[in-house]
């Protein structure tokens, strides 16, 4: 395929193929503003287009909702079935979309119409996202404090344009390639998803087995030592006698996020007393979101002499008796995750757990020997598990890639 777009080097260097038409952005498509009042029932009805509804570097349109449905009062502009939508603001997400569709967007997206005898409307919609039309957009848009390109901006660039035929053509390809990328896309995160599931599920399949409904049960309280933490004060900060103290912050479902840890002054007694050993289990006593109720991880000594604040709950057990993994496990489950939310529920409409709700969960009770086998179990399923995530994490990141590289080679005249 015949180069679509050149660099500015070859621009001054390469005469133009047969057919190709150099000019201004401006000289080939204009902007069609009409502002109108969605609160006028035959604009409020109409879709609504701004920024937000479209995915950045891929032309594709996200969601879509009335401008009534979006709560719109303010004045916005009108656009026609066939126009190119183009987000001014923040240049370099390059978000732009072809609408075969009427309605209003907002004042932060330009309406563009095209001269259908030498420019593609389609063809204007990959051109707007391209490597070469971003980077000058950055470039004009960063002298305003908040990155915008302006209408004399846009229409300043220069674009080398080859023949209809062969826009079309670069459009059939990139159509066809883009639909491509986004079925991987999307039978990847249906396969993460599938991966993501797994932990609960192998969880499930030990803690809620028929094996397990015979188990005893105990009040946690009766086999582990239960305490709350210290209160973050203005008067906690460190200069004389402080250790470093993990929050809710650091506890995440089944580990340890140790990326910021802060210190606390305290106490000699304080220290004694909320010291954190090596096996405690810490439990979140609340959270915006129910689900998060009760995440717990173990401590293990990362820190050497810690303490904790007082929105998280430490259990210490026996553990010539306890495993605080096999706790920890089965806290983690749907089974414990039920319990905690139950046991959470306040009659304000609040979910928080405390020292006392803690105390009373009913945990089941088998053999130290039977817990080592289950959380040797669970561990080696649940690594397999986590290693299959991340490998189709890493898989959607390099599909993520795939736009910008496709629309690279289109440009480049290598598709």
């Amino acid at each position: 395929m015949t180069k679509a777009i050149a660099t500015k080097q070859e621009k001054a260097e390469k005469p133009l193929p047969k057919g190709w038409k150099q000019c201004k952005l401006g000289n080939v498509c204009d902007i069609v503003a009409r502002q109108v009042d969605p609160k006028l029932p035959q604009y409020g009805a109409l879709p609504h287009v701004n920024g937000e509804n479209i995915e950045g570097g891929t032309c594709r349109l996200l969601y879509l909702r009335t401008a009534a449905e979006e709560g719109m009062t303010s004045g916005k502009y009108l656009f026609e079935s066939g126009n190119v939508l183009y987000s001014k603001l923040r240049p370099y997400l390059r978000k732009a979309i072809y609408v075969d569709f009427r309605g209003v967007c907002s004042a932060d997206m330009y309406p563009l119409t095209v001269n259908s005898e030498v420019l593609d409307p389609h063809f204007l919609t990959w051109l707007l996202i391209s490597d070469e039309f971003t980077s000058y957009a950055d470039a004009q848009s960063r002298r305003a404090r908040m990155p915008k390109l302006n209408r004399e901006q846009l229409f300043d660039w220069d674009v080398l344009l080859p023949p209809l035929s062969e826009q079309q053509q670069i459009v059939t390809i990139l159509n066809q390639q883009m639909a491509a990328v986004e079925q991987a896309r999307a039978a990847t995160l249906t396969q993460l998803a599938a991966a993501k599931a797994l932990p609960a599920a192998y969880l499930r399949q030990v803690f809620d087995s028929p094996e397990a409904q015979t188990w005893k049960r105990k009040k946690l309280g009766d086999i582990a030592l239960v305490s709350g933490g210290i209160q973050k004060t203005p008067n906690r900060s460190p200069h004389s006698f402080h250790r470093p103290y993990l929050t809710v912050r650091n506890v995440q479902r089944g580990w340890l996020d140790l990326s910021v840890i802060e210190r606390f002054e305290i106490t000699d007694l304080e220290l004694e007393r909320c010291r954190l050993e090596c096996g405690d289990l810490l439990i979140v006593e609340g959270n915006g979101s129910i689900d998060q109720i009760g995440r717990n991880a173990i401590y293990r000594g990362e820190l050497g002499e810690c303490i904790h604040q007082n929105h998280l709950i430490r259990v210490r057990l026996d553990q010539t008796k306890e495993n605080p993994d096999f706790l920890s496990l089965y806290l983690n489950s749907e089974l414990g995750k039920i319990q905690m939310i139950q046991k959470a529920m306040t009659t304000t409409g609040l979910h928080t757990l405390s020292v006392s709700k803690v105390q009373q969960l009913a945990i089941p009770v088998v053999s130290l020997e039977k817990q080592n086998r289950i959380i040797s179990h669970i561990k080696e399923k649940l690594t397999v598990a986590t290693s299959l995530a991340k490998s189709l994490e890493d898989q959607l990141d390099e599909i993520a890639q795939l736009p910008t590289a496709i629309l690279r080679q289109a440009f480049n005249g290598e598709l």
